[in-house]
């Protein structure tokens, strides 16, 4: 490396564990040392505490080996600094090899390095959930270690961690050095083990590779519709115990109550034990929320925590949501009011609004902000909420799915489709206003039906309360759903009749109803 210049370039000091593990992947990649090799030098040289080594080498683990094409400089998080910039803490010279932030590819494979306090509490909630000795523990998506260096801190004895990254593998090789470490695909399995934690890669479907899927189907058959690759990760990771071994895992909490992962929760409330289900909490870096859960293995239903709810009332429920608000009697309330409701679906069609980009075209060249021969009305979520219009070229033919034009004729209620921390949105149109796929259409079967009291009875506590506890917390309120909202017969035909009155439930009874119905639940 060239020395430093004279010009003020401001250096960490040499102690500073980032500084050491950054010069040495420099060092070792110019001199000829793969990425993963240069990372495990990484790694070595940011210093004995493991914490610090860890958290050193992971985010140059995570880069992507690149060339200077001029002089650069690097700052302590890696950012590309000009060569004299005070804030740089290494210099690369034109032609040298050095470490850049690849975000995307972060986000491809799903690597999203989990935080020591969270590690070492999913850890600590799987011993506690294991019946028997713990001696051997597995982590198959081990990243750089974050796990395996929590569950050797909690003294398990033999660790394995499986990770397809070898640059991540060799950072955990060097950081729990009595580890057995391997780059493999933990999706593979392998022989059953007393424990096994971990952060399940989160790969959305557009990220996955086909082949992939493919066989993911094909070796669970029960795996459907835009799944995560976590669903059949966490899965897979629960059949890698012996019975009584425990699982702790850090999941998106979408997993939890979204239908792709409906036979997931399905087949672990009949088969293992959970013993402990966390409220959602954020995960650094990642924009999602994700909620701890343990349990063990093969040790058939039980109530589920934290509140003690039957496992039968979890199962008879439509969507199987694991929620930790849900509450012992959610279940029989919700069987009160629907024995005394009919679907809205009886009385609306529901489907959503158009999807205006297609194959070779983008949206702006079906919609304009202004009118012209042939084009309609249109608005999308945004646009109703800024009470906005704009206009529509209807071309069916150039759409992923078109929409019969009877659909937006009419008297109808518009309902967006993303569910937000605000009470439910609900617009009336009798303009013959087109919508895009972002907002749900709920157009009345009887024309003459009066649309006011239904937008009235959409807007109530009740709706979102009985969708949250059929289905949990939901990020997208699908037609599928809006369908099957309830509407209380004496209501319908007595519209001075309260919803307390038609649904004559006890004063407890109506009060959790609200509360379930807000906002947000605390």
């Amino acid at each position: 490396m060239p020395a430093w210049p004279s010009r003020g370039v401001r250096a960490l000091p040499s102690s500073d564990p980032r500084q050491r593990a950054l010069d040495a992947w420099l060092a070792a990649a110019a001199s000829g040392a793969g990425h993963p090799q240069a990372c495990a030098a990484a790694a070595r040289a940011a210093g004995p505490d493991p914490w610090q080594a860890l958290a050193a080498a992971t985010p140059i683990a995570r880069a992507r080996p690149a060339v200077a094409e001029d002089d650069l400089g690097l700052d302590a998080a890696m950012r590309r600094r000009g060569p004299d910039d005070p804030r740089a803490v290494v210099q690369v010279p034109a032609g040298a090899p050095y470490p850049a932030l690849a975000r995307g590819q972060r986000k491809a494979l799903g690597a999203f390095d989990t935080p020591a306090p969270m590690a070492r509490r999913v850890v600590r909630l799987a011993l506690e959930a294991a019946e028997g000795p713990v001696d051997r523990g597995l982590d198959p998506a081990c990243g750089t270690g974050t796990f395996l260096l929590a569950m050797c801190e909690a003294g398990v004895r033999e660790i394995r961690g499986e990770d397809l990254d070898p640059a991540a593998v060799a950072v955990a090789a060097v950081v729990v050095p009595g580890a057995t470490v391997v780059t493999t695909d933990g999706l593979a399995g392998g022989a059953r083990t007393d424990l096994v934690v971990g952060n399940p890669p989160f790969v959305p479907p557009e990220r996955q590779d086909k082949q992939l899927r493919a066989a993911l189907r094909r070796r669970l058959p029960w795996l459907h519709g835009r799944f995560d690759l976590a669903v059949p990760f966490a899965w897979l990771c629960s059949e890698r115990l012996r019975p009584g071994g425990g699982l702790g895992l850090v999941l998106p909490s979408s997993l939890l109550v979204q239908p792709y992962g409906r036979e997931l929760r399905r087949r672990w409330l009949q088969r293992h034990r959970i013993t402990h289900l966390g409220a959602p909490e954020p995960f650094p870096g990642a924009r999602v929320s994700v909620v701890s859960l343990a349990l063990r293995a093969e040790a058939g239903p039980a109530t589920v925590p934290p509140h003690g709810v039957a496992v039968e009332d979890v199962l008879g429920l439509a969507g199987v949501p694991l929620c930790a608000w849900l509450l012992p009697g959610d279940a029989a309330l919700l069987s009160a009011v629907r024995a005394l409701t009919r679907p809205l679906g009886e009385l609306f069609e529901v489907d959503t609004g158009v999807v205006v980009h297609g194959r070779g075209h983008r949206r702006e060249d079906l919609v304009s902000d202004a009118p012209g021969e042939g084009r309609l009305p249109y608005a999308d979520a945004r646009d109703l909420r800024a009470g906005r219009r704009r206009w529509l070229d209807y071309q069916p033919d150039r759409m992923h799915r078109a929409k019969r034009p009877a659909l937006f004729e009419g008297p109808k209620l518009l309902v967006p489709r993303v569910v937000a921390d605000r009470p439910n949105e609900v617009f009336e149109d009798t303009t013959g206003l087109w919508v895009g796929h972002t907002v749900n259409v709920a157009r009345p079967l009887d024309p003459s039906l009066e649309l006011a009291p239904y937008a009235a009875l959409l807007r109530a506590p009740l709706t979102r309360a009985v969708l949250r506890l059929e289905r949990g917390e939901r990020l997208d309120l699908y037609p599928r759903d809006l369908r099957s909202l309830p509407v209380p017969r004496a209501w319908q035909e007595d519209p001075s009749c309260t919803l307390r009155e038609a649904l004559s439930l006890e004063p407890a009874q109506w009060e959790r109803l609200q509360q379930l119905g807000a906002p947000r639940l605390s």
